[in-house]
């Protein structure tokens, strides 16, 4: 019985390790991959793209790797009036840099200079555990603080991120309260809600049996407890305002995990639901509608409080 009893559990923890590589190293895509995937997706403008002014830099995290980022500039961004814009974007899960290029290049035509940067684990960047937003908000924090001391004190600081990037700036909010407005674009509420959803949508394997395994495994291997990564808690308590946006047809995170976030948002927001769209598409399925709801949300939430 006793023996029975683990070699059940030794199988589940085999098994729950395993799963938790999904987690901790992804199989994330190529620069050159991304790129590609994104001009066929109309997502990028190669002729757009290139005229970007690109400055790479090397930017140290606290834990011993460098984060590969790049500064984009313009025309519109180098203006005297928008001197202190900027905005600081975070893609998703297995992408990289590249695939926030659609939305700088909005932030930008309003006047932002925009920083690109790879998470830890993916593209250029150092090859530690990706844990889905727990070490991520602190290297956003790193980001962020050198914004700060690059551009000067009086800079004012959008944030946007997609999907787990979404998370990671919702994140953020837990710890620090310094940006000016956040756009979260098909974000997750919580990390343990999500696994139990893809536990069931996708691997098709009870959460009830696996989530306790799931918990343990990643705090031995990465040292974080997936009930940390809740960016509904800093949505809870944060002033900053917050943009909430998500496709309604998007099964990968539910939709309703936006919904629910806005809900329980005390501060200035909006929450744009675009109509089917599916998971991190909202802004291909009506792209002049994205704009327009960032521009106008920037415009009441940003620009007035100048």
């Amino acid at each position: 019985m006793v023996i029975g009893i683990s070699i059940v559990v030794l199988i589940l923890l085999l098994a729950t390790y395993q799963l938790s590589n999904i987690i901790l190293k992804p199989r994330v895509k190529t620069p050159e991959d991304i790129y590609k995937r994104e001009v066929e997706n109309g997502r990028i403008v190669p002729d757009l793209f290139k005229s970007m002014e690109k400055t790479k830099i090397q930017i140290p995290s606290r834990y011993g790797y460098t984060l590969s980022a790049v500064v984009l500039e313009n025309d519109v961004t180098k203006r005297i009036e928008n001197n202190h814009k900027v905005a600081v974007l975070c893609h998703g899960y297995t992408y990289g840099k590249l695939g926030a290029i659609v939305y700088a290049h909005i932030l930008m035509e309003l006047g932002f200079t925009a920083i690109i940067y790879d998470h830890r684990n993916h593209g250029e960047s150092g090859k530690k555990y990706t844990t889905m937003g727990y070490y991520e908000k602190y290297d956003l924090e790193t980001v962020i603080d050198w914004c700060y001391v690059n551009f000067g004190k009086d800079i004012r600081i959008v944030t946007h991120g997609e999907s787990m990037g979404a998370a990671t700036v919702l994140n953020y909010l837990n710890i620090k309260d310094n940006v000016a407005l956040t756009i979260a674009d098909c974000g997750y509420s919580d990390l343990r809600t999500l696994l139990r959803h893809q536990m069931k949508t996708i691997f098709h394997i009870p959460h009830v049996i696996f989530m306790p395994f799931a918990i343990f495994c990643l705090k031995l291997r990465a040292g974080f407890n997936i009930k940390d990564v809740s960016p509904i808690d800093g949505v809870k308590k944060s002033k900053t305002p917050i943009l909430f946006i998500h496709g309604d047809k998007d099964t990968y995170v539910p939709y309703q995990m936006s919904i629910k976030m806005y809900k329980e948002c005390k501060a200035p927001k909006k929450l744009y639901l675009a109509k089917g769209a599916v998971h991190a598409n909202s802004v291909v399925v009506d792209y002049e509608q994205y704009k327009r709801v960032v521009r106008d949300f920037i415009k009441k939430f940003y620009d007035n409080e100048r």
